[in-house]
């Protein structure tokens, strides 16, 4: 019998046959946006809690069967529920959805990988708590998962990962730890307090392949007495340098107070219907073009939005200041829409204008999964995502390069620029219909042309699609690799068996390197384009 069969078999004695997915029949997991031919569904086990995953995870060490670890599959854009080779088991978390505790005195949530966005929004709503969530752009991934993945959303909350407080997880060999505080028995801290008591391991466990995450807890942010929902309008494209320096500075002065996003035209479009409705010809879209468009939808070349919470006298002087930052700017605009409560109660959502009740509200939504049929209505996309400096000539100049490339290979360049402090997540998508083999062969050559033209400059994504995750941490070179070599020696230490998400973000178990190692490179190659 097959040894994947054999571990199938086994698991239903664990988690009950109608638990686990056995690929054929249209049953089976796969990427649904899928960059690269050869795909076949797989199979997968759904556990309901900690016991039954650490129950699999020592199945898998006992059958050497590895197992690919996913909360919901939702990552889409970067190969949703899609390992890195099709010899693995999907461990499909969704089914442990239980949210434990949601404290709104001191402000978080302790959560298990299953829980949506959706799902803790509507539990904090129902209950009447007083914290607003962070939520990404689609609200139906996981809490836990896009956490874990170093994903942000657009509240002072954004940056998902600073806010991870203690978690529990399943290790290679099906022991079970709990993090910071947490480690102790008897104690209420671990979503308190982010040490703990000898080394941080939290970060072990981030875009990780060290053990399984079963439970985070998460800080959440007060409720707001007000709101206030903006936007800065730039008429001319090449005046994007100084919106960049100027938002990020008011970032980093605390005058803003969210993770900023600043699009162009073609972002504000794909949220306004197909393609066809803009443009019909090849090509990417032309300038003379987009400056049309703009004017048609009353929109910049560039298009920035923040938002300010909290008390009513600091947030309308902090709109003053930015207001006045741009005040002098030939080109720049500053709209905003103040709300707050009646009869002096914090703002509620039912005070807030539908348009402005967004992620930045803290409220999740689907609306974004449109743009998804930009280019055909069996539409898909990849994401490509470098992080580079907060300095506006360094993102111009980025931009300029990342522009003619889409141009060289036919594709509209998308640009959702996430703004930090210090840093910025450079957000292009490449719009695809799904099965035209030409237009992906387009996709792939340019995804890894924006990604060498990133490394030559110093930048790399924060995340990447499963097919890519080697090409990228190929970058990460300093002395000989050795940051890869240390994680290559945690992952041997804790997965001697190799059976946790082997290959994830390019961390192989040494008996995957062993096979890679004796494979000619030319054979290694075309499997790799294969996974």
């Amino acid at each position: 019998m097959d040894t994947r069969e054999l571990f199938l078999d086994q698991a239903a004695a664990i988690v009950g046959e109608e638990n686990v997915v056995r690929a054929g029949k249209g049953a089976g997991y796969i990427d649904p946006y899928p960059l690269n031919p050869g795909r076949n569904k797989w199979p997968g086990v759904r556990p309901a809690n900690v016991e039954e995953v650490q129950a699999l995870v020592r199945l898998a060490n006992d059958t050497g069967v590895p197992l690919w670890t996913f909360s919901r599959g939702k990552n889409l854009g970067y190969g949703g529920p899609e390992p890195r080779t099709q010899d693995m088991v999907a461990l499909d978390l969704g089914r442990m959805n239980r949210i434990i505790e949601v404290d709104d005195k001191l402000c978080y949530a302790v959560v298990e990988p299953g829980v949506t966005f959706f799902d803790l929004f509507e539990y904090i709503q129902e209950r009447g708590l007083k914290v607003w969530i962070s939520v990404p752009a689609l609200g139906w991934g996981s809490v836990l998962g896009n956490t874990l993945d170093r994903g942000y959303g657009m509240t002072p909350n954004g940056d998902h990962v600073k806010s991870l407080c203690g978690m529990e997880v399943v290790l290679p060999d099906g022991d079970l730890v709990r993090t910071g505080m947490g480690a102790m028995e008897g104690t209420d801290l671990g979503p308190l307090f982010q040490g703990g008591f000898g080394p941080t391991l939290d970060g072990l466990f981030t875009q990780s392949n060290l053990g399984v995450v079963t439970k985070i807890g998460l800080w959440l942010m007060p409720w707001p007495d007000v709101f206030i929902s903006g936007d800065v309008l730039v008429e001319r494209e090449e005046d994007m340098p100084q919106l960049i320096d100027i938002l990020t500075e008011l970032r980093r002065l605390d005058v803003i107070q969210n993770n900023a996003l600043c699009g162009n035209v073609v972002r504000a479009a794909t949220m306004n219907g197909p393609r066809s409705r803009w443009y019909t010809g090849e090509g990417s879209i032309p300038d003379e073009r987009l400056e049309e468009m703009r004017h048609e939808m009353g929109i910049g070349q560039w298009n920035a939005k923040f938002a300010i919470y909290g008390d009513k006298g600091l947030a309308l002087r902090r709109l003053e200041i930015i207001r006045e930052r741009f005040a002098e700017l030939e080109g720049f605009e500053v709209r905003a829409r103040v709300y707050e409560g009646k009869d002096g109660a914090p703002v509620a959502y039912e005070d807030i204008a539908p348009q402005d009740r967004t992620q930045m509200a803290g409220v999740p939504t689907l609306k974004p999964l449109e743009t998804v049929a930009w280019a055909a209505e069996n539409g898909g996309h990849i994401d490509a995502a470098p992080i580079i400096p907060a300095r506006g000539q360094e993102v111009w100049d980025f931009y300029q390069e990342a522009k003619a490339l889409y141009r060289e290979y036919g594709f509209d360049l998308y640009i959702g620029y996430h703004l930090y402090p210090r840093h910025m997540v450079h957000v292009t998508m490449i719009f695809f219909e799904n099965d035209n083999e030409e237009q992906l062969a387009r996709a792939r050559e340019l995804y890894v042309k924006l990604l060498q033209a990133a490394r030559r400059r110093g930048y790399a994504p924060y995340r990447s699609h499963v097919d890519y995750m080697d090409t990228i941490a190929d970058g990460f070179d300093y002395n000989n690799h050795a940051a890869r070599r240390l994680q290559e020696k945690l992952k041997d230490a804790l997965d001697p068996a190799g059976v946790i998400s082997p290959g994830k973000q390019g961390i192989w178990p040494r008996r995957y390197r062993e096979i890679a190692a004796a494979v000619p490179a030319d054979e290694a190659e075309a499997s790799a384009a294969s996974r």
